[in-house]
């Protein structure tokens, strides 16, 4: 159902069964083509502390499902009233955005690789310890 390979790159066993779990539990309309999926800790929008909102989503290619990007968002600073992108992984394009440490770069760098598989590990561990207060599927088209 979802694409695992993005040319060098894998989508880790565990995200990929994560995210094929979670679709398994929605009706999605046949011609749905993207989707996005939002998590969030809701109590970080009140205090700017905790786990950062994550965003993933994936565009239909023929029966498969592809992950476009999964990005992190954080307030810039206490002063700031929204989120901002602090770390972004596009997959399909094999870049990585992070404003913070020099802006764009080749998600397919060992650095870079690294640091996605280190985000995604630590991102599941919240997902398995339930930190996540409300996630959601939204059908763009």
């Amino acid at each position: 159902m979802i694409e695992q390979h993005y040319g060098e790159l894998q989508l880790p066993l565990a995200l990929h069964r994560h995210l094929e779990k979670l679709l398994s539990c929605y009706t999605i309309p046949v011609q749905a083509t993207r989707l996005v999926i939002n998590y969030r800790a809701l109590d970080y929008y009140q205090t700017k502390q905790g786990l950062h909102p994550v965003e993933i989503q994936l565009k239909k290619n023929g029966n498969q499902w592809l992950v476009v990007f999964i990005a992190s968002f954080s307030f810039i600073n206490t002063h700031h009233k929204s989120v901002d992108v602090e770390l972004y992984f596009h997959l399909i394009n094999h870049w990585c955005y992070q404003p913070d440490a020099g802006g764009r770069c080749d998600l397919l760098h060992p650095a870079v690789i690294d640091l996605f598989h280190t985000w995604v590990a630590a991102f599941l561990r919240h997902i398995q310890y339930q930190q996540f207060d409300d996630i959601s599927l939204t059908i763009l088209r």
